[in-house]
């Protein structure tokens, strides 16, 4: 059995590149949220089949076309009797 091809991050440094293998497109959104909160330039991601995403793209992902896919996996319930 093979892993599925990753998401990949990739941010321009100062001495060079990060890159990062995303597993999952939520990973993905927190790795471009990293590379932004330090100042990262030329961010890009590309997706599983090698095409190029935006933010966007990702979010559409993890949430779904409507905005409440795993999000709502999300939710916790009250067990108090």
């Amino acid at each position: 059995m093979t892993a599925a091809p990753p998401f990949v991050v990739r941010a321009r440094k100062p001495h060079g590149t990060a890159t990062y293998n995303c597993p999952t497109p939520e990973w993905a959104l927190k790795k471009l949220a990293d590379f932004r909160a330090a100042g990262h330039d030329s961010i890009t991601i590309t997706g599983p089949d090698g095409q190029p995403l935006a933010e966007a793209d990702l979010r559409a992902m993890v949430e779904g076309p409507d905005g409440t896919g795993r999000a709502a996996a999300r939710v916790t319930a009250d067990l108090k009797s």
